[in-house]
């Protein structure tokens, strides 16, 4: 469109266009506490509280369940069981495995049970105490081992395979074999999981939830409500953080919560604390992942065998689909002609493992990243080098048979980095500190990433969008995405505003209600902004034609250029002419309102040429590849096992960025939350099943002082995504790979300190973990 080009052609000069940084639309609300989030929200007349009996135990047969005297309690106006819901008693989102209330046997502690609706949290904790329960406990599963040897499976075991791999192996002059062990990771949100349920007439009822997923709660809602999806409305208006924990995790509270507003015929809230949310609600995937690796002299990988086992706990969730991320970037940047690939979901009597920022790829990429630093270590030589000699190359394809769309970037942004990182003179630098150094060691360490963009599951990789011009020039946005920190709102109101030729301020992005932008995908696998701009381009390339023609009928010039809230002239040669204004936006929008002009359309876009064949484990599961890659230089405190990192260099294709300073910000945000995974971030289980690592007390996520003293990004130069949104790329989720650099970092200055390698480390590399690998390497 004519406005579209005009505008974009200015973008660098306009404050709020496409490819400009602007203050986020929600900054100023954040920093001065003014943001409402569910809490904040005015309470409705005759709120309940609602609480739940959760299972105490990880594996048990429910014997007997009195509510008698919780229904006694002044208070408490409702017990509500699996016997009172109306509807199915069912949440399960992808495979239908997962009930909202247990009815006789419960398979992980912080199973719901029971919920109490009453008139204040007291009562309703008071009932929860008073409901009687007699559960017989019986073993659990709780590991990888042991669900494999019972074949115990939670959805089928799946291959991805190209090449001839044992051929390859037999005749192969270098052979290693090994296992991989990350463990899972907390989400850790600020806002931990809630929803707020307020009943409307005509038995309607409308759920405020804090949720990435609003059309799963719709249909789930519905389903335990027993009422069609028309009389269920969902509205967010943003998170208090998500990173996949709320994707499908918050489905089965927000039915909780349903459920007692629908019985009570009152308004209800629930809203787990602290530790109740780190108890009950799943996690990262722990991968327990084995591989067989065949190399030459030169480090290139002949052949790759690999198995990723995935711990996805008690019920499905999202763990087939996460298991098969994994798979799709178990190869990472690495063209290799033989490989294969196993992954075995395996289920155990744990909360049910969940969507986490990456999804499956970082414990994919953790095991090839791995293998690299052994195959490096194993033949002398220096592990960047043997990267850049295994990287993708231009025409190169993946295992599942997909053209490496981009791949002609990444040699060269890996180039890049080794010189702006002043890769070769620091290990030199490194290797003298470790010579002199008794106490303290240094590591370097760098990884790359390959993500691929698109939702593997193909009809989800749809966004919807509804945008209106008001009589007075105002814009109102809706769109599928929900905003959690992320600042997709700020991404989208540029769209509009560079599409529409208005300034930043005249956008307003409305919160996400299944009743204006029902049917949208989550907004998880780093798509939420590139499905959603779409859809919002695909409205205002409706809308632009027909003010268009309006313009032209009132002001009989062809065409109209709109920019900053104004139309002006074209000159002779069809450029805008600045000196000719015709109008202000607002003036016009009257104009066309009174004219019957239809101000308003209904965004949709669909990803073109996406789909996977899981049978075959052969298709084209992404549209497109974010390439990137960071170094990380680490010292280790030999006497405490405390790692500090000093300096990360992080090189990052965002193509041709939307807003720099949010992609900025992701990756930054990114890299520490991936540092957190393979550092600190441990979960302690005991025998039984209960979560120890409970509460920030016990649990440690990285805060301000973890963050490098000396941390530079960068955006990577010169990479356009012909298919991508005014032809940017995402950036959620790639940039938390960038942390595993920290942990190899860790390793290799272990490696100073004993002189062995591959070194006893698993992930995350705790400074518990750091001493006991440098006492296995003494002993």
């Amino acid at each position: 469109m004519a406005t579209r080009k005009a505008t974009e052609e200015k973008a660098e000069t306009r404050l709020g266009m496409v490819g400009t940084s602007p203050l986020h639309l929600s900054g100023r609300d954040h920093v001065t506490g003014r943001s409402e989030f569910i809490d904040d929200m005015p309470k409705p007349r005759h709120l309940l509280t609602v609480k739940v009996l959760a299972s105490p135990v990880a594996h048990g047969e429910i014997r007997r369940l009195d509510t008698s005297r919780a229904e006694a309690i002044p208070g408490v106006v409702r017990v509500i069981t699996a016997r009172d819901i109306p509807g199915v008693n069912q949440v399960g989102g992808i495979i239908p495995d997962e009930v909202c209330l247990a009815e006789d046997h419960v398979a992980f502690v912080g199973e719901p049970i029971a919920l109490v609706a009453a008139e204040s949290d007291e009562a309703a904790r008071a009932g929860v105490q008073a409901i009687e329960i007699d559960i017989e406990p019986l073993k659990p599963c709780l590991t990888v081992a042991e669900a494999i040897a019972a074949e115990n499976f939670l959805s089928p075991v799946r291959k991805i395979e190209r090449g001839e791999v044992d051929a390859a192996m037999a005749h192969a002059p270098h052979i290693l074999e090994g296992v991989v062990v990350n463990e899972g990771q907390e989400h850790f949100y600020m806002e931990t999981q809630r929803s707020l349920a307020v009943p409307e007439d005509n038995g309607a009822i409308t759920i405020y939830s804090s949720t990435q997923h609003p059309t799963e709660v719709h249909r789930m809602v519905s389903g335990v409500l027993g009422l069609p999806q028309h009389s269920v409305t969902i509205d967010i208006k943003r998170l208090g953080g998500g990173f996949g924990g709320k994707e499908s995790q918050a489905t089965i509270w927000a039915a909780c919560t349903a459920l007692a507003a629908h019985l009570t015929g009152r308004p209800a809230m629930l809203k787990l604390e602290r530790e109740e949310d780190m108890c009950w609600t799943g996690k990262r995937h722990q991968f327990v992942s084995a591989y067989k690796v065949a190399f030459d002299d030169d480090g290139r990988i002949l052949a790759l065998h690999t198995e990723l086992n995935a711990n996805g706990g008690a019920v499905a969730d999202a763990t087939s689909s996460i298991l098969e991320r994994g798979m799709l970037h178990s190869e990472n940047a690495y063209m290799i002609a033989n490989h294969r690939v196993i992954g075995r979901p395996c289920r155990t009597n744990l909360p049910p493992a969940t969507a986490f920022r990456g999804f499956g790829a970082p414990q994919g990429i953790f095991m090839i990243e791995t293998v690299i630093q052994r195959i490096a270590h194993a033949l002398g030589k220096d592990a960047y080098s043997v990267r850049e000699l295994n990287a993708y190359s231009e025409g190169d394809t993946a295992p599942y048979g997909e053209l490496i769309y981009g791949a002609e970037h990444l040699k060269p942004l890996l180039a890049e980095l080794r010189r702006s990182s002043e890769w070769d003179a620091r290990q030199k630098a490194i290797a003298d500190f470790n010579a002199q150094s008794r106490w303290q060691k240094k590591g370097l360490a760098m990884v790359p990433v390959k993500f691929g963009i698109s939702f593997t599951a193909a009809f989800l990789n749809q966004g919807v969008a509804l945008v209106q011009i008001y009589p007075d020039g105002s814009v109102s946005v809706n769109h599928g995405a929900i905003e959690m920190g992320q600042e997709v709102n700020t991404k989208i109101a540029q769209i509009a505003a560079t599409n529409l030729g208005l300034p930043l301020s005249a956008i307003r992005i409305e919160t996400n209600n299944t009743k204006r932008v029902g049917n949208a995908p989550p907004t998880a696998a780093s798509s939420g902004c590139d499905l959603n701009c779409h859809a919002v381009d695909n409205a205002t390339d409706q809308l632009v034609p027909r003010l268009q023609a309006k313009a032209q009928e009132l002001f009989g010039v062809c065409p109209v250029f709109f920019e900053d809230g104004v139309l002006y002239a074209p000159t002779a040669e069809g450029q805008i002419d600045r000196d000719r204004p015709l109008s202000s936006f607002k003036d016009f929008a009257l104009k066309c309102f009174q004219g019957r002009v239809d101000l308003c359309a209904h965004g949709h876009y669909a990803t073109p040429r996406v789909g996977f064949d899981r049978e075959a484990g052969q298709g084209h599961p992404f549209l497109y590849y974010v390439f990137g890659a960071a170094v990380a230089e680490v010292t280790v405190d030999l006497l405490t096992g405390r790692a500090t990192t000093d300096r990360v260099d992080i090189l990052h294709d965002s193509g041709q960025s939307l807003n720099p300073a949010v992609d900025i910000g992701q990756i930054e945000g990114g890299f520490v939350q991936g540092m957190g995974w393979a550092t600190t971030e441990e979960l302690v289980y005991a025998e039984d099943g209960r979560l120890l690592s409970n509460s920030p007390a016990t649990y440690k996520v990285p805060t301000y002082g973890d963050v490098p003293a000396d941390f530079r990004v960068r955006l990577y130069e010169g990479s356009v995504n012909e298919v991508g949104v005014h032809q940017s790329k995402a950036n959620g989720e790639p940039p938390l790979v960038y942390g595993e650099a920290v942990f190899f970092a860790i390793a290799e200055a272990i490696q100073a300190a004993t002189g062995e390698y591959p070194v006893d480390l698993t992930l995350p590399a705790t400074p518990e973990k750091v001493l006991k690998a440098l006492k296995a390497a003494r002993d």
